[in-house]
């Protein structure tokens, strides 16, 4: 094995991408079924045990770099109800672990579950997190290596500082209806010095300002996951739901375009909405044809919170546009900015969003590449032997606004874009299994290079 691959397998190791479960891997933006007992495999154990946990976050970024939890859990069975309760102190690496307020965060949990398939939990928690303004997007762990190998950042972050109430019905071991209520301050965050191992020495993108205040947070999930396999599918469907009402009093307002949010209203109360549809269908032993279909956006009430916002463009969501770039003269239907230059970051402004994407998969049968499956490779102790798959994609998404209609950016709360104004690519790819290369070419643009990258197990 070469250098460059010890090192990819020692950071897939450390941030855990290698195996994660359903929500982290493939989450739909804020849906995060998972718990923080399964998130530090406390669910696993059967019989009462207590001690003390050291974990890394199982993610890397530019604003805390790599967060580690250490402290006490606690794990019991009380006849049929599992029982888990965690204290976790946060320290971040950013600034060399600097000991200051912004390094320091904090989880506390307590929860119950009755049933290891079919079942339910209850579960309260306090925290103060770094989080993702847009996790549907893009997996944690390829978000996490392409800060820590390329200096490449694909999210946006703010403090969430709250408390949170959670009840879940679980109809099987993969599918489930949740709720929870949660009384939260949301705050913004710069970027702060974070090593990389290429471009260390470069600036980040700035973080952008959000809407910093207090927020009461009501949401309801669906999880319906009847896929054949969590880690490599081949048939069945995924559908990732979630609706959410806000209210809450905004005490700091994040900078945004003119047209995106002519003025702000210091009282907030939204309505917002998020379903990922994803089907996968084998057509023969070698080929398979899968889609995927996301739409969300605000439905009701006040217009949404930065936190809220959305955005299309970059590896995730359609590959041939780049994360984030501002084109002057253009209407921009990625991060719904006008009227000149976006405010620091191009954050994501959007209100509503369209994502469509498509894949044939192809396994390959060539002696090639028999001299990597040679000695098995093994992450977690489980060996596995590389199979080849072509995979040629193609993307169409874009965002837009909700109000008075205003040429091809904003639209009536009732009307849906024509086709023609979506940014829309092509690509192919080579998928290894642990890692895919890909490369896609912007259609709807034909002045956009070709764009090569990395892609962590699957796009979706």
């Amino acid at each position: 094995m070469t250098n460059t691959a010890k090192t990819l397998r020692a950071a897939c190791l450390f941030l855990a991408c290698a195996g994660p479960s359903l929500s982290r891997a493939q989450g739909v933006d804020t849906v995060r079924t998972d718990s923080a007992a399964e998130r530090l495999g406390l669910w696993a154990r059967t019989s009462r045990n207590s001690g003390l946990i050291l974990s890394s976050g199982k993610t890397y970024n530019r604003v805390e770099g790599l967060p580690v939890y250490i402290g006490p859990v606690f794990h019991d069975s009380i006849g049929a109800a599992d029982l888990n309760a965690s204290v976790m102190g946060i320290i971040r690496s950013a600034d060399t672990f600097h000991w200051d307020d912004q390094n320091l965060g904090h989880r506390i949990v307590g929860e119950m579950r009755v049933g290891r398939g079919r079942g339910y939990g209850l579960g309260v928690s306090s925290y103060d997190l770094i989080t993702p303004v847009e996790t549907w997007q893009l997996p944690d762990p390829d978000a996490a290596l392409a800060a820590f190998f390329g200096h490449r950042d694909f999210r946006d972050h703010f403090n969430r500082h709250g408390a949170k109430a959670t009840a879940s019905f679980n109809m099987s071991a993969r599918s489930r209806l949740s709720a929870d209520w949660s009384d939260e301050r949301w705050a913004s965050v710069r970027g702060r010095r974070v090593f990389s191992v290429f471009g260390n020495g470069k600036a980040w993108r700035a973080n952008p300002l959000v809407d910093a205040g207090r927020f009461h947070i009501g949401v309801l999930r669906a999880n319906i996951d009847t896929r054949n396999d969590e880690q490599n599918p081949s048939t069945g469907w995924l559908i990732l739901a979630e609706y959410e009402r806000g209210t809450g009093r905004i005490t700091d307002a994040g900078v945004t375009s003119p047209l995106a949010r002519p003025s702000v209203s210091p009282q907030v109360k939204y309505g917002r909405g998020l379903v990922d549809l994803r089907r996968y269908n084998r057509l023969s032993p070698t080929t398979w044809i899968n889609g995927r279909l996301v739409l969300g956006g605000w439905l009701h009430g006040d217009e949404l919170p930065l936190e809220r916002r959305f955005s299309v463009g970059g590896i995730g969501t359609v590959p041939g546009f780049d994360f984030r770039k501002y084109e002057p003269g253009t209407v921009d239907v990625s991060q719904c900015s006008n009227g000149g230059q976006p405010p620091p970051g191009n954050p994501a402004q959007c209100e509503r969003v369209a994502l469509a994407q498509l894949e044939y998969r192809n396994e390959l049968h060539s002696s090639f590449f028999d001299f990597l499956n040679a000695r098995p490779i093994r992450l977690r102790g489980i060996g596995f032997t590389v199979q080849p798959t072509a995979v040629a994609f193609v993307d169409a998404g874009r965002g837009w606004l909700v109000g008075q209609p205003s040429g091809t950016l904003q639209y009536s709360s009732h009307s849906f874009p024509r086709f023609g104004t979506f940014r829309t690519d092509v690509g192919l790819g080579l998928d290894f299994g642990i890692i895919g290369v890909y490369a896609a070419k912007a259609v709807s643009s034909s002045k956009e290079p070709a764009n090569v990258f990395l892609r962590v197990h699957r796009r979706f």
